[in-house]
């Protein structure tokens, strides 16, 4: 009787070993083969340290290229901003004052900005209110707003808003 117990629950670890070594083999071979390659998409890349003009002074920043999975690329300040994926949006946060934002997502173009057929970003600005703007960029059939909200700039407007122009100057659509 003791042997057919011991039998059973020898059974039954070897049971549970091989479901257990069975589902971490089916989650490995998900995460290197199909979650791996999403991971390559919505990340940073490429750091630099870059120049830019700030009160007629030049300003030395780190920034970081982010690749999105919109198709489109824009290099960022990786010490004033840190970027989140919202409802199909990639939202650029200002680290400081978490009210300022850069929100890029996919559209299509207003009827206002049909006649324009350059794809640089400020070829169609719509002023939406005192502090916020929408920059359209449209490539072919490819169709980006920018939303860029800045409420209650006082202190370091400058600063703030040569950090997004030089955001918006790095924009780049993904070619298919």
């Amino acid at each position: 009787m003791k042997e057919k117990k011991n039998n059973f629950i020898t059974n039954l670890l070897i049971i549970a070993g091989v479901v257990v070594l069975c589902t971490t083999l089916i989650y490995l071979m998900k995460y290197f083969f199909i979650d791996k390659s999403y991971i390559k998409i919505n990340m940073s890349t490429d750091k630099k340290l870059e120049y830019i003009t700030i009160n007629n002074k030049e300003e030395l920043i780190s920034t970081q290229k982010y690749v999105s999975d919109l198709n489109y690329t824009m290099r960022y300040d990786i010490d004033n901003f840190k970027v989140l994926k919202y409802r199909g949006q990639d939202i650029y946060k200002y680290k400081n004052a978490p009210r300022i934002l850069v929100i890029v997502e996919r559209t299509v173009l207003p009827e206002n900005c049909m006649n324009t057929s350059n794809s640089y970003y400020d070829s169609c600005i719509v002023e939406v209110d005192d502090y916020t703007e929408e920059y359209y960029i449209s490539d072919n059939n490819k169709t980006y707003k920018i939303t860029v909200k800045t409420p209650n700039l006082n202190d370091f407007e400058q600063n703030i808003n040569a950090r997004i122009d030089y955001m918006l100057k790095s924009f780049s659509i993904v070619k298919d």
